[in-house]
């Protein structure tokens, strides 16, 4: 098993910068490293895969305080494209290139992907990383921005090391415009529909097209199908454990038939005519439809030693609160100021404790609410299913 050292740089240990890497370079870990470069912090990220090219369907995002954290405007050239909402809404996918092609541009981050991390190890004032390929590596410091199933937060907290189960599948579908028989009628400036209908919750927009469009037959239709009824089907596939907690989801292309089948007789019963064609299209595509179990993580510690998580990794909340992508721009914001703050003689791991001090009763107050709001539908959902 080989055993390796970022190179210093040709530097004393003295002089030398931190060596900090990221595991994951997802939306949080993207914003992370962009967050650190800008304000002087050089990180080295690792992700498993090669580019992404799809995640998420939609999200929300406070383009001003991206800007602030990342150091590049999303609505300057290049614009990210987004329609107003009470939030402004955009793809994932767009967000994720946008994000990607700056990092891919930025001084003083480095990235090496294909490189899957197995496990991490706190050594107090340094962090080894273990890989799949059997290589190990000490960094000064390692930052868990893996998401919801985070290898790192295993480290961090072994005691609690994965999400639990909210009691509710969303479905999720991004559909081509252009597909359907008919353009959506729903204004491009219109935000968000959202409807409660016999004990499921539907949510649908229109967004950017992929070459950035919001002219009518040129735009993206998403929806959100929230729905109680799947505990069994979790179950019998292994995405829940006995006691439920997630261990997986039900991504494109794992769906069975049957299923989708028995989602598109719904449909005629809960959408309007608005929706109901994307939503069919969206359902009976094996590369369009999405399940994921909405976990829940109230973190009780958001790092340890010369170990720290951000995002997903470090708190899980429902896509109900819409806060997850702008909680975790947060997260980033304050640990990359820490870090840039931190005085040439502290080790990294005492600013890694300020930004558990600083994020922990903000982010376990969160998911607290993000309880609330799901206990709150599936009492809903029940009264209903009663009615």
């Amino acid at each position: 098993m080989r055993k390796d050292s970022f190179p210093s740089g040709g530097v004393s240990s003295q002089e030398r910068l931190p060596q900090i890497v990221v595991v994951g370079a997802s939306l949080a870990g993207l914003t992370l490293a962009l967050a650190c470069a800008t304000r002087g912090v050089p990180v080295h990220v690792v992700e498993r895969s090669a580019r992404r090219v799809h995640g998420g369907d939609s999200l929300s995002i406070d383009l001003a305080a991206l800007a602030a954290t990342v150091g590049h405007d999303p609505r300057a050239h290049p614009i990210l494209p987004v329609v107003p909402a009470y939030r402004d809404l955009t793809t994932w996918p767009a967000l994720y290139s946008w994000l990607h092609d700056r990092a891919a541009g930025t001084s003083g981050i480095t990235f090496e992907e294909g490189k899957a991390v197995t496990s991490v190890t706190d050594l107090g004032d340094q962090a080894q990383l273990s890989f799949a390929d059997g290589t190990q590596r000490v960094a000064d410091a390692v930052i868990g921005a893996d998401g919801y199933n985070s290898i790192v937060r295993r480290t961090i907290a072994p005691e609690a090391p994965l999400a639990r189960y909210a009691g509710y599948v969303v479905w999720r579908g991004l559909i081509d415009e252009q597909t359907l028989m008919r353009p959506v009628p729903w204004p491009s400036n219109g935000g968000l529909w959202i409807e409660f209908v016999d004990g499921y919750r539907l949510v649908a927009a229109v967004l950017p097209g992929r070459d950035g469009s919001v002219e009518i037959g040129r735009r993206q239709v998403t929806f959100a199908w929230f729905d109680v009824h799947r505990e069994e089907l979790l179950r019998r596939t292994n995405r829940l454990t006995a006691d439920g907690y997630i261990v997986g989801t039900l991504g494109r292309g794992t769906i069975d038939e049957d299923v989708r089948a028995e989602l598109v007789a719904l449909i005629p019963q809960l959408w309007p005519q608005t929706w109901a064609e994307a939503v069919a299209v969206g359902v009976r595509s094996t590369d369009a439809l999405s399940g994921a179990p909405i976990a829940e993580y109230q973190p009780e510690r958001l790092a340890r030693g010369a170990l720290a998580i951000v995002g997903d990794a470090a708190h899980v909340v429902s896509p109900m609160t819409g806060r997850g992508f702008a909680t975790g721009v947060e997260d980033a914001a304050v640990l990359a100021q820490m870090l840039a703050d931190r005085r040439a003689d502290e080790p990294v791991s005492t600013a890694l404790a300020r930004y558990e001090s600083a994020r922990l009763p903000f982010v376990r107050g969160l998911v607290a609410h993000s309880k609330r709001i799901s206990a709150d539908y599936l009492r809903y959902a029940a009264d209903r299913r009663l009615a």
